[in-house]
């Protein structure tokens, strides 16, 4: 068995000594150096997307030669689908990671691929066909992580199964990262691609080959065995077996493909219509799966009961973030007024100001996770909290409806709203990955990563579906009193329930 996959009782044991330093290490600010590493590769990794999400939508809506032409509805459903993508195929890649490549493999591989995605982009096309077949290219390799969940399955590696708050604490460390990052990446991308987005894919795609080169330099030094193989190899006659049924699946595919290409069949409406029921099917039978596997233990079976109910609060929350990220990024740059001192700021300017709460944010619910009060708090009422203040964040956007506002509205209200929202992240997202992470059967570590992924598939599919009635900027403003009254009843449901939910967490 893999060094690991032996975390528990009497089999920590049997560790060798070297991997018991790795998870008795505190060089990194009390935790393990390998959190260091992986938080450095969450800061390029962070700000490799940041600097692609500061103009990857504003391309895909703005006019031929500076964009790609899409109406705003298009656009938001692309960026779904890419979403909807993505998180399918971080089930691929967790199960890659668990059976074939091992954690710290796929990582570097995975920040490959991700470089060629964002590196498609950055060319410039001659023509508006030829900027789409590269645009729609890049934005299928951006779904197709094959990284899966690596990184947080490796950060939970490096813990002890009995070691909660630590472990609370260096998922939101690693979380904290993503705000660093965060601040510089979509103003300066933001302001430096606004008049030519293909700088800002360009910057994207050096920073993921840095984050692949991080987890190379360091994977021996920091990590050890831990992550080094697969958790559960494959045998030949699997491999064999599977391999058959990929080849197969590729030539349907491909034939497929050719047939509606051929006919003329194939439509941006039926390519969603497909995603959509692709993003629903998948994740279930994934779940059920999981649920049924006889290759874990009873009490491990026990642990999935707890882990599905945090995970249906999750994808209410996942639906109202994936719905939102489009809407607030189009009602910045209509519905804001940008300008200060004469000067008009780029709409991925305001991400930045998100980003930064999110550098202050971090490091005091690191601090105050490791303290008493942190330990007293249950795991439920963190992550109710956190519920609430999203639903504040949508309250703040809600205004212009509710009142009936006419004309631009002020930055203050977007200020607010990623403020309230910082809070809420800083809460839910740690917490979530890291029950996951304590909830893990052995050798299942990244698949369950995954698993607690599919709540943003499942997000994206009611999102390719909800677009179609909000296709314009002016429609998507209804989203956000909508999704304030349902983070309301969840998050106050959560906390009602908080003591008896924390008791089956185990």
């Amino acid at each position: 068995m893999p060094a690991e996959v032996e975390r528990t009782g009497e089999e920590e044991e049997r560790l060798d000594p070297k991997t018991e330093a790795i998870l008795d290490d505190k060089g990194f600010f009390g935790h393990p150096r390998g959190v260091g590493a992986l938080s450095l590769g969450t800061l390029c990794n962070s700000f490799a997307w940041g600097a692609v999400y500061a103009v990857l939508i504003y391309y895909l809506y703005s006019p031929f030669t500076k964009g790609l032409g899409f109406t705003e509805g298009q656009a938001g459903t692309i960026i779904s689908a890419m979403g909807a993508m993505n998180s399918l195929f971080v089930i691929v890649g967790s199960w890659l990671s668990d059976r074939v490549m091992g954690p710290k493999r796929a990582l570097v591989l995975g920040n490959l691929l991700k470089a060629l995605a964002f590196g498609l982009l950055a060319i410039p096309a001659p023509t508006l066909e030829l900027g789409r077949v590269l645009g729609i290219t890049g934005v299928i390799l951006m779904g197709l992580p094959i990284m899966g969940a690596s990184n947080p399955s490796l950060l939970g590696m490096l813990y002890r199964r009995g070691d909660h708050a630590r472990r609370d604490a260096g998922y939101t460390i690693n979380n904290t990262m993503n705000a660093v990052s965060g601040v510089v990446a979509p103003i300066l991308v933001g302001n430096l691609a606004a008049n030519n987005y293909h700088i800002g894919f360009a910057v994207g795609t050096v920073w993921a080959l840095l984050y692949g080169l991080v987890i190379f330099v360091f994977r021996h030094k920091f990590f050890g065995d831990i992550g080094e193989k697969p958790a559960r190899p494959l045998s030949k006659a699997e491999a064999s077996r599977i391999g058959k049924v990929v080849a197969v699946v590729a030539v349907v595919a491909v034939a497929v493909l050719a047939v509606t290409i051929s006919t003329g069949t194939l439509t941006f409406d039926g390519v969603i219509n497909v995603l959509t029921t692709v993003s629903f099917v998948i994740p279930i039978a994934f779940l059920a799966q999981l649920f049924r596997n006889k290759h874990i233990t009873a009490q491990e079976h026990a642990n999935l009961k707890p882990f599905l109910r945090i995970w249906l609060m999750y994808v209410v929350v996942m639906i109202a973030s994936t719905l939102i990220n489009s809407a607030i990024a189009i009602f910045v740059d209509t519905q804001v007024d940008r300008t200060f001192l004469g000067f008009e700021f780029a709409p991925a300017t305001f991400t930045t100001i998100y980003n930064a709460f999110g550098i202050v944010a971090g490091p005091v619910f690191v601090w105050l996770w490791s303290t008493k009060f942190g330990k007293r708090v249950g795991t439920a009422e963190k992550f109710g909290s956190g519920i609430l203040w999203y639903a504040l964040g949508y309250l703040m956007l809600s205004f212009p409806v509710i009142l009936a506002m006419q004309g631009k509205v002020s930055p203050l209200l977007p200020i607010l709203y990623y403020l309230f929202m910082t809070v809420g992240d800083t809460m839910v997202f740690p917490i979530g990955l890291s029950v996951t992470s304590r909830l893990a059967p052995k050798s299942y570590e990244t698949q369950m990563q995954s698993a607690w992924a599919q709540a943003t598939t499942i997000a994206n599919a009611v999102c390719m579906i909800l677009m179609n009635f909000f296709p314009t900027a002016e429609s998507q403003l209804m989203i956000f009193p909508m999704m304030t009254v349902v983070l309301v009843v969840v998050g106050v449901v959560v906390m009602i329930r908080a003591k008896s939910i924390d008791a089956e967490l185990v």
